[in-house]
């Protein structure tokens, strides 16, 4: 079983992706503790998926997320997954200007202050673990690119920014990844031709590759770039005139 008596935490993990990685993670050995919102959402899931375990917290809210830690320090020690999921998408994403402001600061909130918050919190229990992993979940839209627009997209820009941060903050110690899951069904997609089976079988796969692979963006086995090439070489052309 490839995550044999692995440790993992799945934000988001009541429902869509999250509860298919979380779903996966225990078919392949893990011990899975699902973290989300909705109490009446994860208690479905742990009846849905034995040996689940389950606990309500919103991710944005530090102290939440300080008694999700709590737990996994006082049940299990240390922590060797953790996969920040859980994320919101407005009812009219690619809308920046229409939006009211606390639309884009309440998405910022979950998508991007959600993972920095986490991560920060598990990391002392991740720094336990001989081989600590962090998946970041990202979205294609997040790319920057002339293409990049919406709230949506801003907030999973900034979240592979902090992918790269954490990555590089974290050399030698985490690896820190970001992937896409692509088009899949989810309540914030019910018309999405995809399945977010695909999306957690990607996650395995990443949590298979070497301690060594960080701050890197993946989609369905395939690396993919954070920027256009372009954009990385006008980078790469201005750091070199400054140094």
């Amino acid at each position: 079983m490839t995550l044999s008596g692995k440790l993992a935490v799945v934000t988001g993990g009541s429902r869509g992706i999250g509860y298919q990685i979380a779903k996966i993670f225990l078919e392949n050995g893990a011990s899975v503790l699902s973290v989300a919102r909705d109490a009446a959402r994860l208690e479905q899931a742990g009846n849905e998926l034995p040996g689940l375990l389950t606990l309500q917290a919103d991710v944005s809210v530090a102290e939440d997320v300080e008694r999700a830690a709590e737990w996994v320090s006082s049940q299990w020690g240390h922590l060797d997954i953790l996969i920040n999921n859980a994320g919101i998408s407005p009812q009219q994403g690619a809308d920046l200007i229409g939006q009211e402001d606390e639309v884009f600061v309440s998405t910022l909130r979950v998508n991007t202050i959600g993972p920095y918050i986490c991560t920060k919190r598990f990391l002392p229990l991740l720094e336990k673990s001989e081989d600590p992993r962090v998946i970041n979940i990202g979205s294609i839209t997040g790319i920057m690119s002339p293409r990049l627009s919406g709230i949506y997209g801003v907030s999973k820009a900034a979240l592979h920014a902090l992918t790269i941060a954490f990555a590089n903050s974290l050399k030698g110690k985490v690896a820190v990844n970001g992937m896409s899951p692509g088009l899949v069904k989810t309540d914030m997609a019910p018309n999405a031709p995809g399945d977010p089976r695909q999306s957690a079988e990607s996650a395995l796969w990443l949590l298979q590759q070497p301690k060594e692979v960080t701050g890197r963006f993946f989609r369905y086995g395939a690396e993919v770039g954070w920027a256009p090439m372009e954009i990385v070489e006008e980078l790469a052309s201005m750091t070199r005139t400054n140094e």
